[in-house]
């Protein structure tokens, strides 16, 4: 299953938990084993696997274990101009150093 935009966030966390639950039972892992080896404790294994929900830290330290923590490189980063009247765009647009409320 690939995530694009047109799975809502729910579906987007179930995707992401059962990717976890492979990579943990293809390592032969029990959930016991899990806790050890990431940090978190295994009631919030549980309710990652089955709910989907799971803190972002909890969810990076599983990441650590058990993915790939480069992945979070790419997920704010700027778009690269497709086009020349992008980049002319782009270069012409000052860049904002701190957000407004």
């Amino acid at each position: 299953m690939l995530i694009n935009k047109m799975f809502s966030p729910g579906e987007v966390q179930s995707h992401m938990a059962e990717k976890f639950k492979r990579a943990r039972l293809d390592q032969g892992h029990s959930r016991s084993k899990a806790a050890k080896l990431t940090g978190v404790p295994e009631s919030t294994l549980r309710a990652f696997e089955t709910k989907g929900q799971i803190s972002l830290r909890q969810f990076v330290m599983l990441c650590h274990v058990y993915g790939d923590l480069l992945v979070f490189e790419d997920i704010f980063s700027e778009k690269t101009p497709q086009t020349m009247e992008q980049l002319l765009v782009a270069d012409k647009k000052p860049k904002r150093q701190r957000g407004r409320s």
